[in-house]
Parts: C-alpha cells; sequence; structure tokens
C-alpha cells in the first residue's frame, strides 16, 4: 500500500506539491498559447450562431438561406475542435519538463471537452435515434442504438489514451490488475453491493425531496435503454464498457492528475464532482457524487483500477438485472 498523499504506485512519502505548474525548460514556449484559446472562442461562437440563426429560421424569425447555416457550423464545431487539440498538445509539450511525479498532461477540462465533442460528432448522424431514446418516443435502430450507447465510453478511453497514457503524462502509476488482481476484484464487488444500497438509498431520498418541490424527476437515457434496447447490448454497454471507460478516465486520469496538482481532498472531491456532473442527472446528482467518492476511495486504497472498475460494475450490474427482470415481468413492482 502507498503512503497517504501520494499517487497510488508512488510509494513516495510526504505530501504532493501544491498549486500551478511551473513553466520550465528550453522549448516550454515554442508553441504559442494564443492560438488555442483563439480557435476555441472563435469556433464555438461560430458554430453557436449558426445552430442559432437556424433555430430562428426555422420559427421564421429570420428570413435567410438556411442551407448554409449548417456547413457553417460544421466549420465552427471544426475550428473548436482544432483550437482544444492544440491547447492540449501545447500544454503536454509545455509540461513535458516536469519531474515524473508531476502530472504532465493537459488541462482535465480540455480532455473531457474533446470527450464530449467526439461522442456529440458521432451521434449526429443519429438523431432520430437520440431522440427515441431521451425522450421515449419513436423507434432505435441497432446501429443507432450502439452508437449512443458506447460514444462517450469510447471517446473516454481513446482521450485518455491519446493525451495522457501515450505521452506518459503520469509517469509511476501500478500496473492495471495490480499485485493481486484476484483480491482487488472480489474487494470491488464486495464493496459494490454497498455502494448500489447507498446509492439507491440516496435516490430515494432525492426523489422525495424532488417531488416535494414540485419536480417530476425523469427517466435517464440509461433507463430507457434498458427498457427499449436487446438486452445483450445493454450489458455491454453499461455493466463492461461503461465502467472501464469511466474508471479508466475519472479514476485513472483525474484522480490521478489532481492528486498531483492539487493533494488528496481536491482529488477526490474533484473527481468525485466531476464524474457526477457527467451523467446530467438531477435525481442522481448527489448519489453519483457519493458513488464517486467510494469509487476514488478504493482505487487510493487498493492502488489499482482493477478494484474500482470490479465496484462500478457490480453497481451498474444490479441496477441493469433488477431493471430486466422488471421489463420482462419476472419481478413486479408494486404500484
Amino acid at each position: 500500500m502507498h503512503a497517504a498523499g501520494d499517487p497510488p504506485g508512488t510509494g513516495q512519502s510526504g505530501s504532493l506539491p501544491t498549486g500551478p505548474h511551473p513553466t520550465i525548460g528550453p522549448d516550454s514556449v515554442s508553441m504559442p498559447r494564443w492560438p488555442g484559446p483563439l480557435l476555441i472562442i472563435g469556433g464555438a461562437l461560430l458554430a453557436l450562431g449558426a445552430l442559432g440563426a437556424a433555430t430562428l429560421v426555422a420559427s421564421g424569425q429570420l428570413d435567410i438561406d438556411g442551407g448554409i447555416l449548417g456547413p457553417i457550423a460544421l466549420v465552427g464545431a471544426l475550428i473548436f475542435v482544432v483550437g482544444l487539440v492544440y491547447t492540449a498538445v501545447r500544454q503536454i509539450r509545455v509540461k513535458r519538463f516536469l519531474p515524473p511525479e508531476r502530472y504532465r498532461g493537459p488541462n482535465i477540462l480540455v480532455l473531457l471537452a474533446l470527450v464530449l465533442v467526439f461522442a456529440s460528432v458521432a451521434n449526429v448522424p443519429f438523431g432520430e435515434d437520440a431522440t427515441a431514446l431521451v425522450l421515449g418516443d419513436g423507434e432505435l435502430t441497432l446501429i443507432g442504438a450502439t452508437i449512443i450507447l458506447v460514444s462517450t465510453q469510447t471517446a473516454l478511453l481513446l482521450i485518455s489514451w491519446l493525451f495522457v497514457y501515450r505521452p506518459r503524462a503520469l509517469a509511476g502509476l501500478p500496473s492495471f490488475p495490480g499485485r493481486e488482481p484476484l483480491k482487488a476484484a472480489a474487494l470491488g464487488v464486495a464493496w459494490g453491493v454497498a455502494a448500489w444500497v447507498v446509492s439507491t438509498v440516496l435516490i430515494g431520498i432525492v426523489a422525495v425531496v424532488l417531488q416535494q418541490l414540485g419536480m417530476e424527476p425523469e427517466p435517464q437515457a440509461a433507463e430507457r435503454a434498458i427498457e427499449m434496447l436487446n438486452p445483450v447490448l445493454v450489458v455491454l454497454a453499461i455493466v463492461v464498457l461503461a465502467p472501464i471507460a469511466e474508471e479508466v478516465f475519472f479514476r485513472g486520469v483525474v484522480f490521478n492528475a489532481w492528486l498531483r496538482e492539487g493533494g488528496r481532498r481536491f482529488a477526490f472531491i474533484g473527481s468525485a464532482l466531476l464524474f457526477a456532473v457527467i451523467h446530467v442527472s438531477l435525481l442522481s446528482l448527489l448519489p453519483i457524487f457519493a458513488l464517486g467518492l467510494m469509487l476514488a476511495w478504493i482505487y487510493d486504497r487498493t492502488g489499482t483500477l482493477l478494484a474500482p472498475i470490479a465496484m462500478h460494475a457490480t453497481v451498474n450490474g444490479i441496477s441493469v438485472a433488477l431493471a430486466l427482470l422488471v421489463r420482462f415481468d419476472v419481478v413486479r413492482l408494486p404500484v
């Protein structure tokens, strides 16, 4: 077990350095800073402006050729992505002279923005499927449902590999299975059952509070997917792929990066909060935040991603299993 305050697997004692990274090294300013923000802001304004104009055209409030707005929005999105990639590459180059125990990768929010853009672009051709999944109205195609379910998870793995693991921005991490993989997996499953109970209780409490405030919780896309899609696809996407991808990113990248940049408290709270926000659910915000803290704790305790992956898969697996039992009338919930 690693010493308190150290990144898992480093085996070093003492507190982590805090504060912003120093800019050091002879080549640290070889790429100017300004193109990244300029491209990001300019691309976002262009894309959002085109989309806003398209909305006005559709409502009859603006009389222009709407056919040009789609390509303009696409160009704006492309410029936005180029700005994000430029910023990420520049930050890797600037930080490569830092000692290996520091985080030498791009800003976490830049990585997350790249993930969301990648997933959004992948979902563009399947707008009708997305509408059917989110609103529960319409039919889903197999290819559309598959892309929608796995696009974000695929993006999490791809961006993590390209901008963190491949350039060794988090050097010194332990191997994936760890020294005792069976023990880590068993511990993850056991704590996963407890985490599912805690999350379910918290969801119930939040649901009651929201109802008292006159807010009726809406079903999440994952819940609709379980109700509508092939069970094999649901299990592969939600019970297998999602835990792997989300733990690689939120615990493997975010937790370790913020542990090295800001210390233990920042890493625990920050990674759990980001994990909760990305799920975009008011009902599940508090339960997922609590789950994120538990996943970070078991990762910090075991020093291997296998434990939180097993824990996360257990939580998702129990929920999916119960939902499928209800869907196929094996279990009937009281009205």
